[in-house]
């Protein structure tokens, strides 16, 4: 799993809201501010103006290396228009805060607004993740040094925190950065990292970490429950009064009724297939220290039938490590691990789900017309079954039935945070798990076609 090497030293300007007097009337509820303000909504500082809860209309927030983050604001008093209209230099600061104290950090990244548009009271906004000197072009030789003593002399001289999977990588070479973006730099340089069953990524997550991951160990790794144990709280409202109690559970997502409290809950998951049309493929390359032809052969054993075999030269290697054929493994494994995925909705921001982590689904088919006609006795996921699921749910009287087509232990691609307006969040999960331990009711043949 993935560990906090260093903390980042990163230091953001206090967001300062105003204290309304007692709770706010809400018609037949009262609202308590302090369970609003980067809770229940986003806390946001555009310059030197806070944004109000009541003005934030909706917001998105991605990473899919660095975050990003669009917004509409309801500017109904004219607050940006008149006392901060945007300029050539714009940051918006964000925090998205924990229900509860002492679990975990809170999301707080400063943005550089690259585009603004004004249309009555409704202000327009997206930005990109934004430290001093992260988009200067820099000239300079790092010297023999390895993936990971790069990275982490990165997260150190731009104060970012460096979290990562390994405690290092034996694949130490001559860096040099020709006059490149730092975030164009990394991207190039991690696609040479690792060696023999290693491929690394990089992203940047929302506590201003940079993650160096060794992804084929984390994509095949499983984690038992004492290590996906996250704080939780059920049904958290504005109208609360009291301090919330958290209590930890298994980080599991499930669509049983049972959970509609939860922030683990789940109404729906949505499968995502992204396939390319490269599942093989010879790469060859050019020694030039021993001058010959080295061909790498990489192949998704997960496909059998529709296999697209594509051949690639990919140039000269200079010295020992192959690291053109390293490129093009991480490569192919990037295509493996986003061609078949799931989405999942929940409704609450749960801090203790990242990027780069794992999670549990257990999803019941409810009310179905052929699951409880099935036999799955012989479909297994790639972890235990929760105790009790087949004996208790998969019975005739049952309208409940545990689909282990779907359920099982996945990766996490990626997270999304969609602010939706009138309190309302969306956090969409993109989940991934290998083919190998994807079991169905009707399994692919071997014949692709039908022969007359």
């Amino acid at each position: 799993m993935i560990e906090v090497k260093h903390d980042p030293k990163i230091k953001f300007p206090e967001i300062k809201v105003p204290q309304y007097y007692g709770d706010i009337d809400d018609g037949p509820n009262i609202i308590r501010q302090v369970n609003m303000e980067g809770i229940l909504v986003p806390l946001i500082r555009f310059n030197n103006l806070v944004i109000t809860f009541e003005m934030v209309s909706s917001m998105r927030l991605t990473n899919n290396i660095l975050p990003t983050i669009s917004l509409e604001i309801d500017d109904y008093l004219e607050l940006i228009r008149i006392l901060d209209q945007p300029q050539r230099d714009n940051i918006l600061y964000l925090q998205i805060l924990p229900p509860f104290d002492n679990a975990y950090k809170k999301i707080q990244l400063s943005f550089y607004i690259t585009q603004t548009s004004i249309t009555g009271n409704r202000v327009s906004m997206s930005g990109i993740y934004y430290i001093p000197g992260l988009y200067d072009n820099v000239m300079k030789p790092y010297g023999i040094l390895s993936t990971y003593g790069l990275f982490e002399k990165i997260s150190n001289d731009y104060s970012l925190g460096f979290c990562s999977n390994v405690s290092n990588i034996e694949d130490e070479r001559y860096i040099y950065n020709p006059n490149k973006r730092i975030d164009e730099f990394l991207n190039d340089e991690v696609q040479f990292a690792g060696g023999d069953k290693h491929v690394f990524t990089w992203w940047i997550d929302f506590w201003n970490n940079i993650n160096l991951v060794d992804l084929y160990q984390a994509y095949n790794e499983r984690v038992s429950e004492e290590k996906l144990q996250v704080w939780i709280s059920d049904n958290f409202k504005a109208t609360d009064t009291e301090e919330t109690k958290p209590y930890k559970q298994v980080a599991a997502f499930s669509n049983l009724p049972a959970f509609v409290a939860s922030p683990l809950y789940t109404p729906t998951y949505t499968p995502v297939l992204n396939t390319v049309m490269v599942t093989d493929k010879n790469f060859e390359i050019h020694k030039i220290k021993d001058d010959e032809l080295s061909s790498t052969v990489i192949q998704d054993g997960d496909v059998h039938n529709d296999i697209f075999m594509n051949y690639e030269y990919g140039g000269e290697v200079f010295g020992d490590f192959d690291y053109l054929s390293q490129r093009a493994c991480r490569g192919m494994l990037l295509n493996k691990i986003n061609s078949q995925c799931i989405k999942i909705t929940s409704y609450l921001p749960l801090l203790g789900l990242m990027k780069g982590g794992y999670v549990n689904v257990w999803w019941y088919d409810i009310d179905s017309l052929i699951s409880p006609t099935t036999n799955q006795d012989d479909i297994n996921t790639n972890i235990d079954v929760p105790q009790g699921a087949e004996t208790t749910l998969n019975s005739s009287e049952s309208n409940i039935t545990l689909n282990k087509t779907v359920s099982g232990q996945y990766y996490i691609v990626n997270i999304e945070y969609l602010y939706t307006g009138h309190r309302n969040w969306e956090v969409n999960y993109t989940l991934s798990r290998s083919a190998e331990y994807i079991q169905t009711l009707n399994p692919p043949t071997n014949e692709t076609f039908m022969k007359k």
